[in-house]
């Protein structure tokens, strides 16, 4: 885990269709300034005092099916959470993000291409330290059949479970600390998965629409479509924790705890968040040097740097 800021060195293009609105956009990950954090600008947007929007949890306009985040003027993205796991997953803090049209590019279901593009570029240390969120007490939220908690820890855990009523899926459960190689080797390429049985009911709301097997695993009563199979048969909490990472890039700054989910989704991740936020009590911002001691992720950036030049 790196103590300084960081961003990418140039600029990081992807081009693809939503998951969802099947809506085709180019979008653009540029380098930013040290402190500004993680925001969207909608370019179809003309009017530049209207088409930014910060990626924050105090942003989340809905938590369907995906993550959808909106400013004041109601200009919102969605479906962020593949992007935003990559750029959590590689210790990145400060990027804009340029996109021509209402959605993400879901590419391939997982983070895999978004982390490609990363790995092809450079991670610069901005020179400027960042803070931390440090979990003092434990924070808990139960909706609907959903649990997750914050509990102190000297790293950045997240332990997810899950339990689908699939032959392919039924209980799994994976805890992992989330630093640059896990993430890159055990999280990045778990795609997004979804069942043929909810396709018109999903299609009437105007959700899945760019869905393909390309992009999905599709589940049948008993089977999978996808010929080429699963990435791994705990494919599906894989992927939970990806969603995970990424929602929890909402919360501006790292956070140094143990996150568990059981049975969660992309809400519990958001209420989890705003009930963090509420209890002050039981976080402290903390800089690197008060407590934390893990070089991995600031010798990567090293290594990285040396690669690429």
């Amino acid at each position: 885990m790196s103590n300084m800021q960081t961003t990418i060195k140039d600029d990081i293009k992807f081009v693809g269709i939503g998951v969802h609105t099947n809506s085709k956009s180019s979008m653009i990950l540029k380098p930013s300034d040290p402190g500004s954090g993680i925001s969207f600008t909608r370019t179809d947007i003309k009017d530049p005092s209207k088409n930014t929007i910060k990626a924050n949890y105090k942003n989340v306009k809905s938590t369907y099916y995906c993550t959808e985040i909106s400013n004041e003027f109601d200009v919102s993205v969605l479906t962020i959470e593949h992007l935003l796991a990559a750029i959590f997953g590689a210790n990145i803090d400060n990027v804009e993000i340029l996109i021509d049209g209402p959605e993400v590019p879901i590419l391939d279901g997982s983070s895999k291409i978004f982390m490609d593009g990363i790995q092809d570029n450079e991670i610069i240390n901005q020179g400027k330290s960042k803070k931390f969120i440090k979990i003092l007490e434990p924070i808990v939220v139960n909706h609907n059949s959903a649990f997750a908690s914050f509990t102190p820890n000297d790293k950045l855990i997240v332990d997810a479970q899950i339990d689908f009523k699939h032959q392919l899926i039924g209980k799994q459960k994976m805890e992992i600390e989330i630093n640059y190689d896990n993430f890159l080797n055990e999280i990045s390429n778990a795609r997004t998965f979804g069942f043929l049985e909810h396709a018109e009911k999903l299609h009437s709301m105007g959700y899945g629409l760019g869905v393909t097997l390309s992009n999905t695993i599709v589940l049948t009563d008993k089977n999978i479509m996808n010929s080429s199979g699963l990435n791994s048969i705990d494919e599906f909490v894989r992927h939970k924790i990806l969603d995970i990472c990424g929602d929890l890039m909402l919360a501006d700054y790292r956070i140094i705890g143990k996150f568990t989910s059981i049975c969660g989704g992309h809400n519990i991740n958001y209420l989890a968040l705003k009930e963090l936020f509420e209890n002050k009590n039981s976080w402290r911002l903390i800089d690197f040097e008060e407590d934390i001691k893990s070089p991995e992720n600031s010798e990567h950036i090293e290594q990285q740097k040396l690669v690429n030049q």
